[in-house]
């Protein structure tokens, strides 16, 4: 997963983030409250991708810190350059540093508030980064995330692209099976609020919502070819890739200007490490595991 990062740091900026940004910036009004408490904080962004989350905490509260982590060094590369261009001086007030979410290296009960967009899908084991997460954070501090839920709409632009592929047929080589694993989008709100509960959390509130970006057919065909579907595009030959540009482009051009309105669910996740369970406490006797936690999404 690192290295497709690294990989494709530069269209993601250009491509991806532009997409995620407004729904991911939702993610600092949950901790609005404790940092008014403690100006000073010390914030980390798991994940921090191209360092979007991570400049807008330093632009909206003077006094903290950001420790931004990723496990993608081109990510990092591209977010470093982006927040010296950005936020000047202020830009040392944030240490990138690669590390996987499962595997900080953080003291334990040292930072104040940990944030995240779009990752906790992408990690192969997340209850091991939510518990990571929370051995990070110290006794009363607070938990913020956004990422995807399971949603099986169909946008119809991405049926017109595959609509497409099959015209063109044996032309169109199989996509390899290399998928890396990942953990998957959360089954439901309460599928994520169990989850945060068994890693210790507690006043766990979990909130549905939907991620909106408005695409038109030009957009959305540069989309696919520089970035949702390049490797398809790049693994055909000149006269097969505009043969094949020009059939999405054709069946795009048939959609309405309201389809191209991509609408996908998400889930936003606040949740506090509490100040008397401690690590040691999230077993019970000799190693029992914790009971399950309750179904609904917050408590």
């Amino acid at each position: 997963m690192a290295e497709r990062y690294d990989l494709a740091a530069a269209r993601y900026e250009r491509w991806w983030a532009p997409v995620l940004a407004p729904t991911a910036l939702g993610v600092l009004a949950e901790l609005d409250d404790p940092i008014a408490r403690q100006p000073d904080a010390r914030i980390l962004d798991i994940g921090t991708g191209t360092g979007v989350l991570a400049a807008a905490a330093i632009r909206r509260w003077p006094g903290v810190t950001v420790l931004a982590v990723d496990a993608s060094r081109g990510m990092l590369d591209v977010a470093t350059q982006l927040a010296r261009t950005s936020l000047g001086a202020a830009a040392d007030r944030i240490t990138f540093e690669q590390a996987s979410a499962d595997q900080l290296s953080v003291d334990e009960a040292s930072i104040d508030a940990v944030m995240s967009s779009f990752v906790f899908q992408l990690v192969p084991d997340r209850p091991a980064a939510l518990r990571e997460a929370y051995r990070v954070l110290r006794p009363g501090g607070r938990l913020a995330i956004v990422t995807w839920l399971v949603d099986e709409r169909e946008f119809a632009p991405d049926v017109a692209f595959e609509d497409a592929l099959d015209e063109l047929g044996d032309a169109i080589p199989d996509e390899p099976d290399d998928e890396p694993p990942r953990s998957g989008n959360f089954a439901s709100p309460a599928a994520a609020a169990a989850q945060v509960r068994r890693a210790g959390f507690r006043s766990v509130a979990v909130t549905p919502a939907e991620l909106e970006y408005r695409y038109d057919p030009a957009s959305y065909l540069e989309f696919l070819e520089q970035y949702g579907e390049r490797d398809i595009f790049e693994a055909i030959g000149a006269r097969t890739r505009a043969r094949l540009r020009a059939a999405t482009k054709r069946r795009l051009a048939r959609l309405s200007v309201d389809a191209f309105t991509w609408r996908m669910g998400v889930v936003r996740i606040r949740a506090t490490r509490p100040p008397d369970i401690g690590l040691r406490d999230l077993a019970g006797p000799r190693g029992a595991p914790m009971p399950a936690a309750r179904s609904e999404a917050g408590g």
